[in-house]
């Protein structure tokens, strides 16, 4: 039975300082637009941050409620 449980940082094998500033990065633009929750915005970022992402995030027309 496969153990299912959340990894430690040691175990994700992420790049370092140095190799994320050398790796080769997505020339991709992401416009974002009628954001209505600050999760959605937390989950794009940390996707774009994912697949190493060269050109930007925009946003506009964000209408998220505090309420």
């Amino acid at each position: 039975m496969v153990e299912n449980r959340k990894l430690k940082n040691s175990e994700l094998d992420r790049k370092t300082i140095s190799e994320f500033k050398e790796a080769t990065k997505t020339p991709l633009i992401v416009i974002l637009d009628n954001i209505r929750s600050l999760n959605n915005i937390g989950s794009v970022f940390r996707t774009a941050d994912a697949f190493f992402n060269q050109e930007g995030l925009f946003m506009w027309n964000h209408c998220y409620s505090t309420t």
